[in-house]
């Protein structure tokens, strides 16, 4: 036998010995099996050895203990000693097979049970939660009353959660029982309190597929938190957090957050009117609710603007006109202009203006605007000078039209009906090289 042979026989002797040794890690009780596993809650299970590389453990099967099975770590709780963990299994009792499912985004999941201590997590709207017991009570936190629970989330994560807005429920062999059930629940209220409203301009963007970027942001809207009893107004020329100390019906469908000057109104189960007050005036503000992520859509709108910059490169990337000299766009979004004396003579641009600057696709066209132009190019020159055109490609050209200042009103032209219009038209020049900027 070669030295090599003799060296690696020892080693797949050792290898199997570490895996399969005599000695155990200690006793474990099941606190949350997978759907199809062997086990359930509460079973005690012998842990042979540990892998810290995939965070499992590995325990014995019962009735065959010369066979394995690898069981994630946070799914088991350990014992060196067998009576603690009989002890523990034991305490499980009616928890064994209780789970809760969360009812609204955010349901924050404490260190200790008590509203003041440490958030360490955040639930999503339909989490499933395993309970392992429930706190003396029921106890009141703020103007609500219920049970803190002490449960574990998928992953791993112990702590404590309020159950006002966790379903509990014992299920077991294929049946479900709410074991948490309230007669007092207010729906309409729940519906107010259960997720962020946007402002309603947002449903408009959306709608009309014009997002201002400027405008249509994630940390606008309307942030109800009804744990901590705050609701947060947050918009481009307000910002606004204040802590009610009571909600009371003020009419059909109607709020009145007592503690602050907030009144809400519940249109539909997506659309809430907001009455407010700053500095002795009454403010009124209309927010939806969306089911698509914010970031989501302000994703797809620069997508869509960077698209818009791809045609202008794949179409050019310079353009020459006769009588507006020579345009040519660049990968990193800015462009230069050459041979624009018309613009300037015209007073559209000054003579300082330059010939570099950025295109910007932050201004629409409005609906009534024909479909004769694809959009609105905004060209911002570096010495601050911006100007305006709608833009279409055709004739294997770029054509744009003149907006003057006169006709955009909150970012959109409103119009393509000019007395005197300035039409410009630009010819790709094929195989030139980019003018240095």
């Amino acid at each position: 036998m070669s030295m090599k042979k003799r060296i690696i026989i020892p080693i797949a002797l050792l290898i199997l010995f570490t895996l399969s040794g005599c000695g155990n890690l200690g006793t474990a009780v099941v606190l949350w099996p997978t759907d199809d596993s062997r086990w359930k809650p509460g079973d005690l299970l012998t842990v042979k050895d540990e892998s810290f590389l995939r965070n499992t453990y590995i325990v014995n099967l019962p009735e065959k203990r010369r066979l394995k099975e690898e069981i994630d770590q946070w799914r088991l709780k350990l014992f060196r000693k067998e009576k603690d963990a009989v002890n523990f299994a034991a305490a499980m009792g009616e928890w064994q097979f209780v789970y809760g499912e969360c009812l609204y985004q955010g349901l924050p999941m404490r260190s200790e049970p008590s509203n003041t201590s440490s958030r360490i997590f955040r639930f999503r709207k339909g989490d499933f939660i395993k309970v392992l017991g429930r706190e003396p009570g029921p106890v009141p936190v703020g103007n609500l009353e219920g049970y803190w629970y002490h449960v574990i989330a998928e992953g791993g994560i112990e702590g404590y959660v309020f159950d006002y807005y966790l379903r509990v429920m014992r299920i077991k062999n294929g049946e479900t029982i709410v074991l948490n059930a309230r007669d007092t629940d207010d729906p309409v209220l729940d519906n107010i309190l259960a997720d962020t409203w946007r402002p309603s301009i947002f449903n408009d963007m959306i709608n009309d597929r014009q997002i201002d970027l400027t405008l249509f942001k994630p940390e606008y809207g309307l942030f109800p938190d009804r744990e901590e009893q705050t609701l947060t107004l947050r918009l481009p020329e307000i910002s606004i957090v204040q802590k009610w100390t009571e909600i009371v019906p003020a009419g059909p469908k109607r709020y009145d957050f007592l503690g602050t000057n907030f009144r809400i109104t519940v249109n539909s189960e997506f659309f809430i009117s907001v009455q407010y007050n700053i500095d002795g005036k009454e403010h009124f503000e209309a927010f939806v609710r969306f089911n698509r992520s914010i970031s989501d859509i302000i994703d797809d709108e620069q997508n869509r603007r960077k698209a818009v910059l791809e045609h202008l490169l794949e179409t050019g990337p310079v353009y020459s006109s006769r009588a507006y000299g020579e345009l040519a766009f660049y990968e990193d979004g800015s462009f230069t202009w050459s041979g624009k004396s018309s613009l300037i003579s015209r007073g559209i641009l000054s003579s300082s203006a330059g010939n570099k600057g950025v295109v910007k696709f932050n201004y629409f066209k409005s609906p009534e605007i024909t479909g004769a132009h694809e959009g609105v190019l905004n060209l911002r020159f570096d010495n601050g000078e911006s100007v305006q055109f709608l833009y279409a490609f055709e004739d294997n050209g770029l054509r744009l039209l003149y907006a003057p200042e006169n006709v955009i009103q909150d970012r959109r032209v409103k119009t393509d009906q000019f007395i005197d219009p300035i039409r410009l038209f630009f010819k790709p020049l094929d195989g030139v090289v980019l003018p240095e900027r």
